[in-house]
């Protein structure tokens, strides 16, 4: 017998090149084959779709250069931000560059 199950997924998405964030929400169904191997197929807005890790472009640069994230919840959770003369906005941008 084989086994089949829906989950329900939402992947944050950064852009490296703008600093823009975004969320997208897809459909995954999982099917054994009964020997031990899993087949996984991809939903986003009822079209069958890539896995969410790849080929993603920013929507507002246009740029590829785009990290993914899996999101557990889709709480958001706002932090405070520092005032801009602190200098901890660029110490921070640097960090998630990855230049710092």
């Amino acid at each position: 017998m084989r086994d089949a199950w829906s989950s329900h997924e939402v992947w944050v998405y950064e852009c490296l090149h703008c600093d823009t964030t975004w969320d997208e929400e897809f459909d995954v169904r999982h099917a054994s084959d009964g020997h031990g191997g899993e087949g996984v197929v991809y939903e986003h807005e009822g079209h069958r779709c890539m896995a969410p890790w790849c080929d993603h472009t920013c929507p507002t640069c246009g740029g590829q250069n785009v990290k993914s994230y899996a999101a557990p919840w889709r709480k958001r959770v706002s932090a405070q931000r520092a005032a801009a003369d602190s200098g901890l906005d660029v110490v921070f941008r640097l960090r998630r560059l990855h230049a710092w």
